[in-house]
């Protein structure tokens, strides 16, 4: 975590300058040692010293700005993507000409960079593609406050913020969704890849940093080469961060490829970090991968510590009122706030000051059942001969017969707007924002009626795990760092076709060949993926007497957000749960307690 606050106001508006001095007082006296890091016209950057030990800061030469994170170099014609001690008067000059996009193109890590264009009058906040470092923003006063914990406004003395109903009854629908919007209506979020631009009282949000540019640009359409790009660049990626974190790293391995593929690189890499892995098991026969997680940690010669899932969260209870507030409900925080004594506990007696983990795999190698990659052939390689192949391989995966496959690959574009349509559950339809399909899509999933369908779908799946990633400030001993999302690995996969990602009908086959010198035999022959549902539903109806009070007689409940009577025929009739019934209810356990937050 990077605690981070910002202000940008209009370099010839004094009254909102006499409005930031005064702020910047009060937040350089409150608890938390905050830093003044930059002062220039129309600008401050305040934070506190990072609890991620691979975080530092960057300030350009003249005060142009400052980035807050880590930098790597990003040209992959070197051997090494090697970490940057400072940015130079040069590149500096190229980052503000060009609004970030510079920036964005030749470095990547995990970021938030604050630029201040003085000849155009206007300020920059650029958050980079890896969703490491939150950021937020809200306009008081004719001040622009960019943050990373609605917390750390407490100095400030804001008006109390106005509860977005609209939202949270979105968030209940789609639990998944990454949108701007926010709890309340105050803060918007710049999602990963976005800019905002500030000049005057204006402001305005774009991607910079666009996955649907990255697959315009170039396809990596020959397999062999597509193998051998996806196997250099991870260890690349992995290397580099293996570099800069001096102590122990502690690593989920859950038993599943992508983590078990991160453990196989992160072993070979030239830093030779110390490497501790924890695997967190039920009792049920899905959610038991121990026999996978012990053959990962063998094969790269680590210890590993098996930790029953029970005992971090047994069920919920009023510990969920003492999680700070935030500006955006999660569901994964609901768990993680629930484990966090334990990973800190594991964290201390190993040494370890980050928890990495495999999350962002299924998007970027491509966890799918769908048939749409016979379309995606037809759209980028035309009616050849490889086309029969493609489909038989659409036909294995999704098991669909070969006619359906067919008739999908032809008619691929009349059914993407079908494909997003869900059933409300456990939410009032009343309550929903118009047109909710598109509310809940990100910026991501506009504008791309031009790319492969599968591509199109991949690219949402994405902006769902990029921007998932929600820290809990300042409790977290050992924050966690996600390196599959590190931005080349991310933009070579992009550049892959589905069809080459799924080669032969099999989920993530082409990762599954990269590292096949990583992972061991077992798991890469595993043909199902590990569960928790059967641990998330016990622990939901061990919950129900907690969750009858918090629910039934809730704010959701009084601000008709959701539907009760639904809600009352599961906790207070026990009527058996299915699973599309899970994801609904735990966004309400977590759009609750998230409201309540601001409503006390």
């Amino acid at each position: 975590m990077y605690a981070f606050v910002t202000l940008l106001w209009a370099v010839d508006d004094p009254k909102a300058a006499a409005t930031a001095a005064k702020w910047a007082q009060r937040l350089v006296v409150a608890p938390g040692r905050w830093e003044s890091l930059l002062t220039t016209e129309g600008a401050m950057v305040f934070a506190q010293p990072p609890t991620d030990p691979g975080l530092r800061c960057y300030v350009l030469p003249e005060k142009a700005g400052i980035v807050l994170g880590q930098l790597f170099a990003a040209d992959l014609s070197k051997a090494s993507l090697e970490s940057i001690d400072e940015i130079d008067e040069r590149a500096a000059r190229e980052i503000i000409r060009t609004g970030g996009r510079h920036l964005v193109r030749n470095y990547w890590g995990a970021y938030v960079a604050v630029l201040a264009d003085r000849q155009a009058g206007c300020g920059y906040v650029i958050r980079d593609c890896s969703g490491k470092i939150p950021c937020y923003y809200r306009r008081a006063r004719d001040v622009t406050i960019v943050f990373s914990d609605s917390g750390d406004l407490a100095p400030f003395e804001l008006p109390v913020p106005t509860v977005d109903w609209s939202y949270l009854a979105a968030f209940i629908y789609s639990s998944q969704l990454q949108v701007r919007s926010c709890a309340v209506r105050e803060d918007k979020e710049l999602l990963v890849g976005e800019r905002l631009r500030v000049q005057g009282g204006c402001e305005s949000q774009t991607s910079i940093w666009d996955p649907r540019e990255i697959c315009r640009e170039r396809w990596l359409d020959r397999y062999e080469d597509a193998v051998v790009a996806l196997r250099e660049v991870a260890q690349r990626c992995i290397d580099s961060w293996a570099g800069i974190y001096d102590e122990a790293i502690l690593l989920g391995l859950s038993g599943g490829f992508d983590s078990a593929a991160v453990l196989g690189v992160l072993s070979q890499s030239p830093a030779r970090p110390r490497i501790h892995c924890i695997n967190q098991y039920s009792s049920d026969a899905q959610g038991d991968e121990r026999k996978y997680a012990r053959a990962g940690a063998l094969r790269a010669g680590v210890p590993l510590a098996e930790v029953p899932i029970e005992s971090a969260a047994d069920q919920f209870d009023s510990r969920l009122f003492r999680a700070p507030r935030t500006s955006k409900p999660s569901i994964n925080e609901l768990f993680r706030f629930l484990e966090i004594e334990l990973i800190n506990r594991i964290a201390a007696e190993t040494g370890a000051r980050s928890l990495w983990t495999g999350q962002g795999g299924d998007h970027i190698f491509l966890q799918t059942t769908g048939a749409s990659s016979a379309g995606d052939y037809l759209d980028i390689r035309g009616l050849r001969p490889g086309f029969i192949t493609a489909v038989r391989d659409a036909a294995h995966l999704s098991k669909q017969p070969y006619w359906s496959v067919l008739q999908s690959a032809y008619s691929r574009r009349r059914d993407i707007s079908d494909a997003l349509a869900r059933k409300p559950c456990f939410v009032n339809v009343a309550a929903l924002p118009g047109n909710v399909d598109d509310y809940v899509l990100s910026p991501w999933g506009t504008d791309a009626e031009d790319l492969p369908r599968g591509k199109w779908m991949q690219i949402r799946f994405l902006a769902e795990v990029a921007n998932r990633h929600r820290p809990i400030a300042r409790l977290e001993r050992a924050p966690q760092h996600h390196p599959l999302l590190s931005q080349p690995l991310v933009e070579v996969c992009l550049q892959i076709p589905t069809y080459l990602l799924l080669r032969g009908g099999r989920e993530r086959a082409l990762a599954r060949e990269a590292f096949a010198n990583q992972v061991p035999r077992e798991i890469l022959r595993r043909h199902d993926k590990g569960s928790t549902l059967a641990h998330a539903t016990e622990l939901v109806r061990r919950s129900e007497p907690f969750l009858r009070e918090l629910l039934l007689g809730g704010l959701l409940a009084e601000n008709n957000v959701i539907d009760r009577k639904e809600l009352e025929s599961y906790i207070l009739r026990g009527q058996p749960y299915r699973e599309e019934h899970l994801l609904p209810l735990l966004a309400c356990i977590a759009a609750e307690v998230c409201v309540r937050k601001y409503a006390h």
